[in-house]
């Protein structure tokens, strides 16, 4: 048996869990644990989960997406597994490996509604690869990238998920759903996928940001969208690199801004750490799709407290005109 965690940072939420890969007998294995997990038609569903390894000095945790398939890192993954390292040693701070990067997470002011955050430090963004491409092309051009819509320009980052990211001025969330599709579509241009993120200004210091994640889809938030859409922000000459801007999605708010070290920008994503609730699990019969479960304990003045800072930002939303399916779940 095994116990896991529900978290969610901006309501992306996310599974934690003490294991590691190797704890499955094989690669299908892991992957069907992880959708039956994720399917959001069974007794659990999530936006993907986060093993990890506390022993070593520098914690390691591999993230799945809710198809199965692995990623560099989720940055709202990151900021609840790291809320748990440092509950687990006791300290404020500390780094853990991920994708074969290390990210630096610290204890962030709790918020005036009760919501405990956690600061989420990257490493540098990288604006020189397009995106992924198959072994030995050319690196998309221009015109590939309009494809996807003409009317926008698109910004390729690695941060280190590849995205893409494209600064609109009113937000319709089937345009966006359409051209994740697309690129979902195109293994043969998108071999290992691509994040798509809108970036609408609301204010200089405040943005509206949604992502299509690859082995997601469209979910309520998406971190390293947010990190990747300030870097953007800033590349497009909109705001200094360093200057603190609230970015706003459809799950909740997060603040961003850019380190600046020897002319690399490091996003530092602050935002909730919440955590829903806890389950024991067998991993090997819900790899076969027969869930068993027991001992759930939800947290529920963590998600009360939550609920109130989502209300004020759909609040918002809703006040500048932006329209989402999540918006409409809340009351």
């Amino acid at each position: 048996m095994a116990e896991i965690l529900n978290a969610h940072g901006s309501k992306n939420d996310i599974f934690v869990a003490a294991m590691t890969p190797r704890d499955f007998a094989s690669e299908a294995e892991l992957a069907a644990f992880v959708r039956h997990l994720c399917d959001r038609g069974g007794p659990f569903g999530g936006d993907g989960i986060y093993f990890y390894d506390a022993g070593p000095q520098v914690p390691q945790a591999w993230f799945f997406n809710p198809d199965g398939s692995s990623a560099e890192f989720c940055g709202n993954g990151m900021r609840c597994l790291g809320r748990v390292i440092l509950d687990l040693r006791g300290t404020d701070s500390a780094a853990i490996s991920s994708g074969g990067r290390q990210y630096t997470v610290r204890r962030s002011a709790t918020t005036t509604t009760g919501v405990q955050q956690i600061a989420l430090e990257h490493p540098a963004v990288d604006f020189s690869p397009a995106v992924p491409v198959v072994a030995g092309r050319s690196p998309l051009d221009e015109a590939e990238l309009n494809e996807l819509d003409p009317a926008l320009r698109f910004t390729a980052v690695t941060i280190p998920n590849p995205h893409l990211v494209a600064l609109i001025d009113s937000y319709v969330e089937s345009d966006l759903i359409e051209m994740g599709e697309r690129i979902a579509a195109r293994p043969d241009v998108f071999p290992a996928g691509a994040n798509l993120s809108v970036l609408l200004p609301l204010t200089p210091d405040e943005v509206f940001v949604r992502t299509f994640e690859r082995g997601a889809g469209l979910t309520a938030s998406c971190g390293s969208g947010m990190a990747a859409s300030r870097a953007v922000y800033s590349r497009l000459g909109r705001i200094e690199p360093e200057r603190p801007v609230l970015v706003r999605n459809a799950g909740g708010v997060a603040g961003v801004s850019l380190r600046v070290r020897d002319g690399e920008w490091f996003p530092v994503l602050e935002g909730n750490a919440t955590f829903v609730y806890r389950a024991t699990v067998d991993p090997a019969t819900l790899a076969q799709g027969r869930p068993a479960a027991t001992d759930r304990v939800s947290y529920q003045d963590e998600i009360a407290a939550y609920a109130a800072l989502d209300q004020q930002n759909a609040s918002r939303l809703r006040a500048v005109g932006i329209e989402s399916a999540v918006l409409d779940l809340v009351s």
